[in-house]
């Protein structure tokens, strides 16, 4: 996680918001959930930011895929819970973009994360549009 993950843990650091539940079968054997289930609230926050309307609509053509992603894990979490995700973008790559989650449940960030969208054309990863580093700079004060 970079410098400013730290931030991910403040919920005003956040402009887009997504909503999840812990299921009862997110839980492990130990009562809380499961850390793979985190993973699932990271998808549930980046796959409506990533088609806002921010970046270039997906086709044949172009698209984005998730070169990495790394959880910090805050605190636990249990069944029943009603879940918050912000997302936000982090960084600006030549060919990707670094998205920051910060997971809550009621005022407690449980966990925060970082995922690297590689943009990909033709099936190769390729330079992010003039426009869409114009955009993501100013809309999320890069």
């Amino acid at each position: 996680m970079n410098e400013k993950s730290h931030e991910l843990t403040d919920p005003a650091s956040f402009d887009f918001w997504a909503h999840d539940v812990v299921r009862f079968g997110d839980m492990d054997a130990t009562g809380h959930v499961n850390n793979v289930s985190f993973a699932r609230y990271v998808e549930t926050g980046r796959v409506p930011f990533m088609r806002a309307g921010f970046l270039p609509a997906y086709d044949d053509r172009q698209r984005f895929v998730v070169g990495n992603l790394s959880i910090r894990f805050r605190a636990q979490a249990f069944w029943p819970a009603d879940v918050k995700i912000g997302t936000r973008v982090a960084r600006l790559g030549n060919t990707s973009i670094t998205l920051g989650h910060g997971v809550f449940i009621e005022d407690a960030c449980i966990a925060t994360a970082e995922t690297v969208m590689v943009y990909i054309v033709h099936g190769k990863s390729s330079p992010l549009p003039d426009e869409v580093r114009a955009t993501l700079t100013e809309k999320f004060d890069l």
